[in-house]
């Protein structure tokens, strides 16, 4: 795995989608969904947080403690540290998946919903949050997808929202992938 701002989870990587996200106009809403990133062997984990609070949306990265991986039946899924405790902030619903099915749903060769369907993404917390917040995730996951596509070919001057690309698949405000 790359090393600074290229590195998903990383304090660089957070800040500079943060920057990306400044953009975008939301509807208001509240929510927060964490992403943890594993190897489902037992191996290090990466955890991130796309926080939306109003109309404005920023990421921010997540310590993980040693230990802690993703994908195993012993992973992170329904623990306190997964938000889902009592008393826990009940905006808060972890998304566990392994790299592998993280990277195929970034590059778009799987479906993020027919990965849960697969058990291949494990939910915890109260997904209505997911349901009340479906349409600022989609522009949130329309602006992130055009900056990661341009992160992995290498293209910086690629158009943030898409609207000027007409190759990408996220452009057009009624794309549902969430």
């Amino acid at each position: 795995m790359a090393t600074g701002a290229n590195e998903i989870g990383s304090e660089a990587w957070c800040a500079a989608m943060s920057e990306v996200l400044a953009g975008v106009e939301l509807p208001e809403v509240q929510a927060t969904v964490e992403q943890r990133i594993g190897d489902g062997n037992g191996g290090p984990m990466v955890a991130y947080r796309l926080v939306i609070e109003g109309r404005r949306v920023h990421l921010e990265p997540v310590p993980v403690p040693d230990g802690d991986s993703v994908g195993s039946p012993d992973g992170p899924e329904g623990t306190e540290e997964a938000g889902t405790a009592e008393g826990a902030d009940d905006r808060i619903v972890v998304m566990s998946q392994s790299r592998e099915t993280a990277e195929a749903v970034r590059r778009g060769e799987l479906g993020a919903l027919a990965a849960l369907q697969a058990g291949l993404i494990k939910v915890s917390g109260d997904v209505r949050v997911l349901i009340a917040a479906a349409d600022a995730l989609a522009l949130v996951d329309a602006a992130l997808g055009a900056a990661l596509a341009g992160e992995q070919d290498g293209a910086d001057s690629r158009p943030i929202d898409g609207s000027d690309d007409p190759g990408n698949p996220n452009d057009g405000a009624d794309d549902e992938d969430i």
